[in-house]
């Protein structure tokens, strides 16, 4: 059987028979590392990076976290200022390092500022709020969501809100001690490779705000035998590139946003809203949206009834006061005029949009790797085996496309030299719980616990990799994604001696995909009525 992506679906004995075969040929032919890996840095204090920091540490290597907010949690920890309105659209934006990233010198430089707008826009633009809104609700059941060997405390519902996913970090951090290794408020501008010494160069920024209105910024560099980039799949907005938008957007600037800076239905009252875009920040927006502006129109890309099995579930979901439109096809009436118009592929135009809202993901930009990213196209990412080696990449850069690195084995290691890992950067989005086994795989090969193959042999194996899923099934894929790791990492557990007994690194339970798909209808119903509740909350304060 053969996906619609072209990809061959497989079952879990074949992925771990595959696996298995990868996991001894490692054994025979191991990646020799130049030296220990005993300093890391860790970019990032949310889902994936807590876990990396927390494995690391257990297996003694001395971690240094990197975390330009102010608390831990990433994209869930929520702020009522919403962060500047990107540059739009994405196909415009260019990767540049900052000039004053490219002057700090070994030691510490301080400098102090007054609080101005102008400092206020660099703090937004070196530590921009995440994408959290105010009324976001997990949408993946906690017990599913959760670490497997940490889960949310007894009391906590299956569905709850930003707040308490947040606090469940915290705790995680606090469990596990975490939060001694982090420096916040702290940008990474920039990494580098300093190939004489095998090693890598940060160049770092922190911003300490006082309450008499001084800034005090420091900048200097550090070095580490590893890192992991664990920024998350949030952090650069994508806008596409229609027909006319950029006149578009300068005429009208006001009127358009990414759905990062949406924070409040109520700021929307007795407005036209187009949402573009048909996932799931879309639908939540548009069912916020109910009751409170004045007219909702979704413009969706492709058929309403999709390929992938979730979307339709979210979809089912939208309001039925939405008007439901085929993607845009220009920012301009039928003549091509920019007057507010807005035409889509059907040939029908709306001229009375008070707001649009892009709900069209994120891209995955790197801009701290500046100077070792090479950029592939989409199609390129999205090609089934055989894929391309990446073995004319020059050593210890990425191939990088629209979302995640391409030149990675096990969607973790930098094949040209795997003392970079990328942890929560998947080709398709996951939990907490896939990042956990991620950064167990980094903690154990760093430390000799696990081998990878050398790097022709990685090379190989990633291009012929398949991850045997199909787009029309949910959670069994979870499953299917974990196996590779759970394969090779209790093999290696088998076969290296090392001086302490290694734990089986456990798969999900057998009853995973039922209870999943049962949360699914639990979720239907409990989002319907949690829009209901705090649509009439909100109501009642505004009366």
């Amino acid at each position: 059987m053969v996906d619609q992506s072209g990809f061959k679906v497989l079952d879990v004995k074949e992925i771990e028979r595959i696996a298995l075969e990868e996991a001894e040929q490692a054994l025979q032919h191991p990646f020799q590392f130049k030296g220990p890996i005993k300093k890391v840095a860790v970019i990032g204090a949310g889902p994936s990076g807590l876990p990396s920091a927390r494995h690391l540490k257990e297996a003694g290597i001395d971690v240094k976290v990197f975390e330009r907010g102010s608390s831990v949690g990433g994209v869930w920890c929520y702020s009522e200022l919403a962060p500047l309105k990107p540059k739009m659209p994405t196909s415009r934006i260019s990767r540049d390092i900052e000039k004053q990233a490219l002057e700090v010198k070994e030691e510490k430089q301080k400098h102090l500022f007054e609080m101005t707008p102008e400092t206020m826009k660099l703090l937004l633009a070196k530590s921009p709020p995440s994408a959290c809104y105010r009324d976001l609700y997990n949408n993946i059941a906690t017990s599913m969501f959760a670490y497997p060997d940490f889960p949310f405390p007894k009391g906590i519902p299956e569905w709850c809100s930003h707040e308490v996913t947040q606090q469940y970090f915290e705790a995680y951090a606090d469990h596990y001690h975490l939060t001694e290794l982090i420096e916040f408020n702290t940008s990474v501008d920039l990494v580098t490779k300093d190939q004489a010494n095998d090693c890598w160069e940060l160049t770092l920024s922190k911003y300490d705000v006082y309450s008499s209105g001084i800034v005090r910024e420091t900048r200097w560099k550090e070095t580490f035998d590893g890192v992991v980039v664990a920024s998350g799949r949030h952090q650069d907005p994508y806008v596409p590139d229609f027909k006319d938008f950029i006149e578009w957007n300068k005429t009208f600037p006001d009127k358009t946003m990414h759905s990062v800076q949406y924070r409040r239905p109520e700021d929307y009252v007795d407005k036209h809203v187009l949402v573009i875009g048909g996932g799931v920040s879309a639908v939540d927006i548009v069912r916020g949206l109910e009751g409170f502006s004045a007219m909702t129109t979704m413009a969706i890309q492709g058929p309403f009834e999709s390929p992938y099995t979730v979307y339709n579930i979210v979809r089912s979901t939208i309001p039925k006061s939405v008007s439901i439109k085929p993607n845009v096809s220009s920012f301009s009436d039928k003549h091509g005029n920019i007057n507010g118009c807005i035409t889509f592929e059907d040939g029908t135009m709306i001229d009375d949009i008070d707001q649009v809202i892009f709900c069209t993901g994120f891209s995955t930009r790197l801009t701290f790797l500046d100077g070792l990213v090479i950029d592939k196209p989409d199609k390129e990412a999205k090609l089934p085996p055989p894929r391309p080696l990446y073995d004319d990449i020059p050593p210890s850069h990425i191939a990088l496309g629209p979302k995640h690195p391409l030149n990675v084995y096990r969607e973790v290691f930098l094949m040209s030299d795997p003392t970079m890992a990328f942890v929560g950067l998947p080709p398709i989005v996951s939990t907490p719980n896939h990042f956990d086994v991620q950064a167990m795989s980094v903690a154990r090969v760093w430390t000799g616990k696990a081998l990878l193959p050398d790097t022709p042999y990685m090379q190989k194996f990633a291009s012929e990799f398949n991850p045997g899923i199909d787009m029309k099934q949910i959670f069994i894929n979870d499953r299917k994604r974990k196996t590779p790791f759970i394969t090779w990492l209790n093999h290696h557990a088998k076969h290296i001696k090392t001086d302490d007994a290694l734990p089986v690194v456990e798969d999900y339970p057998e009853d995973y995909e039922k209870l999943n798909d049962e949360a699914i209808n639990f979720w239907i119903a409990f989002s319907t009525e949690n829009f209901k509740r705090i649509r009439e909350q909100v109501r009642a304060r505004l009366l």
